[in-house]
């Protein structure tokens, strides 16, 4: 698919038209979260999209959108659940955001496989989330209204995002990003087979690989600091200072923490640090 972007792009119209009807319509659970349900041409089954409002949400104005990805497929919940942890923190109504943590139907590294369309997950995020928030709430539809969180795979969905559609996303946080299929340590036979079942191919796997776009895109994001790297003692500690003094080699703006070992979630405490990154003016 990687090599018909043309039709990519028409196959994403024709999605979004399928769905645009029935996906207004939405559920409200009990703890306030709503949800879309929705079919995709880029996407194995039905998939939800869940939207936290502001309490004192109102149509007329115009919000920033957070976007918390999702570290595994479906409704999968093992890691906690990143929309409860904005709900918690109560950063939904402290930074006046619509929060939004869409689903997938496979463990996600947010990139188009080469050769699987039900695995191009860049291109449903893109051109059937993104359409469908902006369609049924009052948001912000630039890059300044569009903020990237994620952790361990959605880390690298987050700063994966940023870095290939700068002109689409503001700024990103990634914590404990899954960084070690990119820079290590790591055995080699590992890295191809992940290669294989994520990106199909190696040209492919270089298209959404963290360094290669580090090198080729990262100055397209300009002299403001749009990367927030949370990066943690452990297995995925020195890939992660690996990337790290890449940015500064390459004079890419950004934030950099180094902190201790705590638990691979989304409660471990350390959303409220990266959402108030993503929000600084």
């Amino acid at each position: 698919m990687e090599k018909h972007p043309i039709l990519r792009t028409l196959l994403a119209v024709l999605a979004y038209v399928a769905i645009s009807v029935g996906a207004v319509a939405e559920e409200v659970g009990a703890n306030g979260i709503r949800s879309h349900r929705l079919e995709s041409l880029f996407q194995g089954s039905e998939t939800t999209v869940r939207v936290l409002l502001p309490d004192d949400y109102n149509a007329n104005y115009r919000y920033r959108v957070l976007y918390v990805l999702p570290v595994v497929a479906k409704d999968d919940r093992r890691f906690g659940d990143g929309l409860l942890e904005v709900q918690k923190h109560n950063l939904h109504n402290a930074h006046r955001l619509i929060c939004v943590s869409p689903e997938f139907t496979e463990m996600s590294w947010f990139a188009n496989h080469a050769s699987d369309p039900a695995l191009s997950d860049e291109t449903h995020f893109l051109n059937v989330v993104l359409p469908l928030v902006d369609e049924s709430y009052a948001t912000i539809a630039t890059n300044k209204g569009r903020l990237l969180v994620g952790f361990s795979k959605s880390g690298w969905g987050a700063l994966s995002l940023l870095l290939r559609n700068p002109d689409l996303f503001h700024r990103a946080t990634g914590w404990d990003t899954g960084i070690r299929v990119d820079t290590g340590p790591i055995e080699e036979a590992d890295r191809q087979d992940r290669i294989d079942r994520i990106w199909g191919t190696r040209a492919n796997f270089e298209r959404y690989r963290l360094s290669s776009l580090i090198k080729t895109r990262g100055k397209l994001l300009g002299e403001e600091a749009r990367i927030f790297y949370f990066n943690t003692s452990g297995r995925r500690a020195k890939g992660g200072a690996i990337l790290h003094h890449l940015m500064v080699e390459r004079e890419i703006p950004h934030r950099y923490v180094f902190e201790p070992k705590i638990p691979h979630r989304w409660d471990s405490g350390w959303m409220p640090e990266a959402v108030a990154f993503l929000v600084a003016n």
